[in-house]
């Protein structure tokens, strides 16, 4: 079974959840990272869609990639915007996104890792440090908790991303603090890291 097969099976109602959040209050803390320098961005399981028109109304071109089909027609069906292209992939291969050999200024991948395996997370970097800008950032969110094998949900932790993106060239720009989950589940939190491509 795949990571998204819950996200088609349940789509309508994660949906609904998700977009009930605000992207401004999730990202406030990386706002920074949000400049007016950046052109391309490449939003990774983009889920419900929130993100990426969010960042196509500052004005940015965005990818959005979702593997999950239902999710990716409900999203696209409600943010209808010439700035966003809505792609069927995923990490850690992205081939679709790799076919094109665009970079993006700007990658967000928000509660996607703790669906990749330890292996998986090691390519990812190596793909996504590929697609990347020299100069710019990877923003993820971290999902701290406890595994849910029904949704293909691994235990993951901050310091492995830090030493598997050393591995890449990858520098550190922003950790943040340890935030409360959003849906005041108890056992999980929430933490962002962001890693910038040197301009060589």
């Amino acid at each position: 079974m795949t990571s998204w097969k819950f996200y088609d099976d349940n789509a309508e109602r994660l949906f609904n959840d998700y977009v009930s959040l605000s992207f401004y209050d999730i990202f406030q803390d990386v706002a920074v990272f949000f400049s007016n320098s950046i052109n391309t961005v490449l939003d990774v399981g983009s889920g419900s869609g929130r993100d990426a028109a969010a960042l196509a109304d500052m004005g940015f071109y965005v990818t959005a990639v979702e593997p999950s089909e239902r999710m990716r027609t409900l999203a696209s069906s409600r943010y209808k915007s010439e700035k966003i292209s809505w792609v069927n992939d995923s990490l850690p291969l992205l081939r679709e996104v790799l076919k094109n050999q665009q970079t993006f200024d700007l990658i967000l991948i928000s509660a996607v890792w703790m669906h990749l395996s330890v292996q998986e997370r090691i390519e990812s970097l190596k793909n996504l440090r590929t697609l990347l800008t020299p100069g710019g950032h990877i923003i993820i969110t971290l999902r701290l908790g406890p595994e849910e094998p029904d949704r293909k949900i691994k235990i993951i932790n901050t310091e492995e991303l830090l030493e598997n993106a050393s591995m890449f060239g990858l520098t550190v720009a922003y950790v943040s603090e340890i935030k409360d989950d959003s849906f005041n589940r108890a056992q999980i939190k929430w933490q962002k890291v962001v890693l910038t491509k040197p301009i060589m």
